[in-house]
């Protein structure tokens, strides 16, 4: 196994011999054999718990297999605070008998471990999470036993020697019995500062997961958000339109659904055998084995399957109405040229947050409504409304009052008004936005084109920019790859240019730039590239899971660009389309695709005496290409008239982030001692093809 929990210990240094001068080194360095080198920097010495709420309604019980929203304070102190590295810290909150039978043994069961970044420099850092109380919990709920938390960093002190922590963090137990003690003191309920509530007690009812008529049940929990707070209503052109008809509808807004499953053991669902890490199978000989938890295939996959029917769908409705709902189709995940009411929800793996991405399209009612003449005509105010339904009871925690299966997103309906060129000029511009994922992997991507042409001449761009972004223990953003190509055909031949770039991971890899009158370029370029991101962490059980997540693919671009001056009347008048004598004129064309096909890697673990782990990952970026086809041309005519003509053609095929991430392993600390898979990530996407763009000037425009 090549990862293990990283500590950090402060060390001092002292000079081994003397020097004829000690340098005087300024502050934030020191002097190390008569030279000034930077200071090392301190290690967090000291972490307590400072903050705990449980948000929470008490009044109603927790069930087994349920989560828990909590929020929390960590404040960690080192002895140089001015200095201090930022290092990961793993904290575990556990279920603990409040009244036990056995004060010397009172019954607990753990959530895996929540991991924090902090620095040593005494300020609180506030966290917001869900703890489960598993199925180990069920001996503890089937005495319908009141439970309190407990704290533990880095494994406490079943831990502690293994990992040579040095760390000054007691596990604290927040009960009535206990509330006195100065570590629970420090610990505020409340983050007001006149009325703290210090000891952070609180009182849980721990219950078995309920039951109903078909069994044990789950309750699904539904989330809904966009990147965006604007809907459009895209115009459909009724003229300039491509020879093969217009572009595709482009959807309204494009939302994110989330659900989450309870009423499962969040840290059971299945594993595929192949993905196991070598490492992990030669640490841990039966682990292909334990991960099936006892159980065949069948009852495995059955984990991750909703136990009826489950849809989500959408509707619209004014917010000045607030009555009147009409119907929204959806982009089709099995046949994406396909929209349909509703998307079936058949798969929800347990203990994380199962993301879905759809685009929303106003058709039918919907769009009536909207249109010139419709009732909402008028009308900018909307509210998008997501609802989960499952053909099956549900039952479960009741306490966090996020009971409902339906949420609603409040936008702006923006009518894309048509398209007027000045008489200076003319345009045929698109640009493409897509942000995927969660707050722990998620994929930017911005794909645009520009084409114009005016009084100077013509001139096109395509680019397209594809971001990694997430926070995995540390926060990490990376531009993946990015590829542009402009040309600019000039009335003036001598401001005629070219250029095209490819970059991967913040370098170029890939260049061409001219100036000439005539400009012809033929490439197809593909590199490629990989990049590793370091130094994340993850809890799992008791600990902080390092691992690194890997980019790799290929980036490239494919051209084939003329650009050029003619004299030939004839081939003037045929690219403009016009029975005019034009005596001069330039022409572009271009048939330009950039292209990037990125996928991910996750690969990291721990191997230590009672906890053995490793990441498995099944996870895509990106893959999509956008190629341009266009022609432009611009004549001048024997009466000095300049005439302009364009066609233009802009396709996407699209690929988007898809997979799963899990750490996989085994713990045999006595609150945790079982088999693990911790889901990390979880999202969905359909793969399409579209045409963005199709415009072409039947006849030639002069421009004044």
């Amino acid at each position: 196994m090549h990862f293990r929990p990283s500590y950090l210990l402060a060390f001092s240094f002292l000079a081994a011999g003397c020097q004829d001068a000690a340098a005087v080194c300024e502050e934030g360095s020191v002097e190390r054999n008569g030279t000034c080198v930077a200071a090392p920097a301190a290690a967090v010495q000291r972490v307590r718990l400072t903050h705990l709420d449980v948000a929470y309604d008490l009044s109603k019980p927790v069930y087994v297999n349920n989560r828990v929203p909590i929020t929390f304070g960590i404040t960690a102190n080192s002895d140089d605070p001015a200095n201090s590295a930022p290092q990961d810290v793993a904290v575990t909150f556990s279920f603990v008998e409040a009244h036990p039978t056995d004060p010397e043994n009172p019954l607990a069961c753990s959530s895996s471990a929540i991991n924090v970044e902090v620095t040593g420099d005494g300020t609180e850092r506030i966290v917001e999470a869900y703890i489960w109380p598993t199925t180990q919990c069920a001996e503890l709920a089937a005495k319908n036993a009141e439970v309190n938390l407990q704290v533990d960093f880095n494994g406490g002190a079943e831990l502690a020697a293994e990992i040579g922590s040095n760390l000054d963090a007691p596990s604290v137990v927040f009960s009535d019995a206990r509330r006195g003690d100065a570590p629970n003191q420090l610990c505020h309920a409340s983050l007001d500062a006149a009325d703290p509530k210090p000891g952070c007690v609180y009182p849980i009812r721990l219950q078995p997961t309920p039951t109903g008529a078909e069994g044990t049940l789950i309750d699904v929990r539904y989330a809904l958000s966009s990147s965006s707070s604007v809907a459009v209503l895209s115009r459909q052109p009724t003229e300039d339109i491509g020879p093969d008809g217009p572009p595709d509808v482009d959807p309204a807004i494009i939302v994110q659904s989330r659900f989450v499953i309870n009423g499962r053991d969040p840290y059971i669902s299945a594993v595929d055998p192949s993905q196991i890490p070598p490492s992990l199978i030669e640490a841990v000989p039966s682990i292909e084995e334990d991960l099936k938890f006892g159980l065949d295939d069948a009852a495995l996959a059955a984990l991750s399957a909703p136990p009826g029917k489950a849809t989500v769908s959408y509707t619209i409705e004014s917010a000045a109405d607030g009555m009147t709902q009409l119907p929204l189709t959806i982009r089709d995940p099995a046949n994406p040229k396909s929209r349909v009411p509703e998307v079936v929800v058949d798969r929800i793996v347990p203990g994380t947050a199962n993301d879905a991405v759809h685009e929303l399209y106003l058709e039918g009612a919907a769009l009536e409504a909207v249109s010139p003449g419709g009732v909402w005509a008028n009308q900018s105010d909307f509210v998008i409304r997501g609802c989960f339904t499952g053909a099956f009871a549900q039952g479960g925690n009741e306490g966090d009052g996020n009971l409902d299966d339906c949420r609603e997103l409040e936008v702006v309906l923006v009518r894309e008004a048509s398209s007027s060129s000045a008489a200076s000029s003319r345009s045929f511009d698109k640009e493409f936005e897509r942000k995927l994922g969660n707050d722990r992997i998620a994929i930017e991507s911005r794909m645009s084109t520009q084409n114009r042409l005016d009084l100077s001449g013509a001139f096109s761009r395509t680019e397209g920019e594809v971001a990694l972004k997430g926070k995995l223990g540390k926060s990490f953003d990376l531009t993946m790859a990015r590829a542009f190509a402009d040309a600019n055909l000039a009335v003036d031949p001598t401001k005629t240019s070219y250029e095209v770039g490819v970059d991967a991971f913040g370098e170029r890899i890939f260049g061409v730039s001219e100036q000439a009158a005539s400009i012809v370029q033929t490439e197809d370029f593909s590199a490629a590239k990989s990049f590793t991101i370091g130094s994340l962490g993850f809890g799992f059980g008791p600990v902080t899971v390092g691992f690194k997540i890997g980019v790799g693919g290929s980036i490239g671009v494919a051209l084939e660009d003329t650009l050029e001056v003619l004299s030939d009347s004839a081939a003037c008048q045929e690219l403009l389309k016009s029975a005019e004598p034009i005596t001069a004129c330039g022409r572009m064309t271009r048939i330009t695709s950039p292209n990037f096909g990125l996928t991910g890697t996750v690969e990291g673990g721990v191997d230590l005496k009672i906890v053995k782990a490793a990441v498995v990952a099944d996870l895509r970026f990106i893959t999509t290409s956008f190629p341009l086809d266009t022609t432009l041309g611009f004549g001048l005519t024997g009466e000095e008239k300049l005439l302009v003509r364009g066609d233009v053609t802009w396709d996407m095929s699209f690929t988007p982030l898809e997979g799963d991430v899990s750490i996989v392993g085994k713990v045999g600390i006595r609150r945790f001692a079982k088999s693990l898979k911790v889901h990390l990530f979880s999202f969905s996407s359909p793969s399409f093809e579209t045409r963005l763009l199709s415009a072409s000037m039947g006849t030639p425009e002069e421009l004044q």
